[in-house]
């Protein structure tokens, strides 16, 4: 058999479904399905391919990098889908190589349809000579890009994109590669060729009770979030089809009998404002699923009789604290980014599950909705106070302020129309400059989410959770 030029990483897969999840997918099984249709097509242009897993099989991280570094190869696809709320496709490279076949391929991916987020590279904290991400450290001499094909929770068209046209961007990347290293590309005739492999979650087994397994089960929406769609009973539920918002917020939290169960996490409730409705209720969100019609201080993804707390402390004395996405295990290697705590002075975050003992799920403003490990030998404690900066004081009625501390010197701010994430700010404030900032509040666009009047960005819309160290004021 021929050395292979170039090796196909199907990410995650096993018992590890990866972050790129969602009611469509997962994350394992979609890379598998790009993977396997770039093996097929690399394999019928004449190029020498191998490839680290072929079925739904876990490796570990030692094991996909050493498969990698003993292939031959030269190149490596790791194909992977994103998440934490943005829009588009990531191709990420080495500090040291891999700069320019990341930029083909994203060139081949815009040309393709799909928009670019980022061509990038990160290093490792504390040591600026190594590589962030173990795929691109630990590959030994094979160029590897890790390539993101978009978001598994978009707030824009990711999601449909990839439904549809998953092998459209796996051929863009065939061609982008083929013409990198020098292999004659031919367009596959007609429609990309489909792989039998399932992308859709299986749904939930029926459990004794109603016809569909949901009659006596209680869906509870947790008080932490103050917009909730839910949609018709014949349509699809996705953004842009719902019927209206529920505000559990305002209610200390809500709670639903389940009438019935279309599709995975997806439930149908009775409601007093619109009626019987579909809602989505993932764990992720939030949402508990039990047998009890009560209030619901239990985690929605652990079995453990554990009791939650409500604030995670996280100690000014550390400076590197790893966090998770929320479909992987939480162990060195997979983590999503690090938080600072001794940066800010000690960080807290408002508990929303946990998927394990020890293992909270938390809501961050650079990396979304994390999972982050906090045992009694971490520099972490639990409580319920909530030592952020406090906002209680403040009256509902007449003006309000938001107030922009002056240890920050760069604020992103974004068009009102758009997506508050991290790519599509119209600019930047700079607090630090003028000792601190105070803008009217002229409306909200979501939770912590503000729209306000500036100078330089005219109308915008800026993100203000407490944990940022803004505060909100009546003057």
């Amino acid at each position: 058999m021929a050395r292979p030029i170039l090796i196909i990483d199907p990410g995650h897969g096993g018992k590890d479904p990866g972050g790129g999840t969602n009611r469509y997918w997962k994350e394992k099984d979609l890379a598998l399905k790009i993977s396997l249709y770039q093996y097929n097509r690399y394999r019928e242009l004449g190029l020498p391919v191998s490839i680290t897993r072929t079925t739904d099989k876990h490796l570990s991280p030692d094991e996909r990098t050493r498969i990698v570094r003993e292939s031959g190869a030269n190149y490596c696809h790791s194909n992977h889908l994103n998440a934490g709320g943005g829009d588009g496709a990531e191709v990420i490279h080495s500090i040291y190589d891999g700069k320019a076949m990341a930029q083909k391929i994203a060139d081949e991916l815009k040309k393709a349809g799909q928009n670019i987020r980022r061509v990038f590279t990160r290093t490792l904290p504390g040591n600026s000579s190594l590589d962030y991400y173990f795929m691109i450290r630990e590959t030994g001499s094979v160029v590897t890009n890790i390539i993101e094909y978009g978001f598994a929770d978009s707030p824009g068209d990711d999601i449909q994109q990839l439904r549809n046209h998953h092998l459209k961007y796996a051929e863009a990347v065939v061609k982008a590669f083929c013409q990198y290293a020098g292999y004659t590309y031919k367009a596959p005739t007609g429609e990309e060729s489909n792989v039998n492999i399932p992308i859709n979650p299986a749904p939930n087994k029926p459990k004794k009770g109603g016809a569909d397994g949901s009659k006596g089960q209680f869906i509870h929406l947790p008080a932490s979030e103050n917009s909730w769609r839910v949609y018709p009973l014949n349509v699809a539920p996705v953004k842009g089809n719902e019927k209206g918002v529920l505000n559990p917020a305002k209610f200390g939290g809500l709670t639903y009998e389940i009438q019935g169960q279309p599709q995975a996490h997806v439930y149908i409730i009775q409601t007093g404002d619109f009626g019987k409705v579909q809602l989505y209720g993932h764990p992720s969100t939030g949402a508990v699923i039990n047998s009890s019609a009560g209030s619901v201080t239990t985690s929605p993804l652990t079995n453990t009789d554990e009791k939650i707390e409500k604030h995670l402390h996280l100690k000014a004395s550390e400076s590197s604290w790893r966090v998770y996405p929320i479909g992987v295990s939480p162990v060195k290697g997979n983590e999503v980014g690090f938080l600072n705590p001794k940066k800010f002075g000690g960080l807290t975050y408002e508990i929303l599950g946990s998927t394990g003992a020890h293992v909270y799920i938390i809501e961050t403003a650079d990396f979304g909705r994390v999972q982050i490990y906090a045992g009694p030998n971490t520099a972490s404690t639990i409580s319920e106070d909530d030592n952020r900066a406090s906002n209680t004081n403040v009256k509902s009625s007449g003006d309000r302020y938001l107030n922009l501390p002056a240890s920050e010197s760069s604020w992103r701010v974004y068009p009102v129309n758009v997506s508050p994430v991290k790519g599509k700010e119209k600019g930047y404030l700079n607090p630090k400059k003028f000792g601190g900032l105070k803008y009217k509040i002229l409306g909200t666009t979501q939770a912590h989410v503000y729209i306000i009047q500036t100078g330089d960005f005219g109308k915008v819309q800026i993100y203000a959770h407490p944990t940022t160290g803004a505060t909100i004021s009546n003057s």
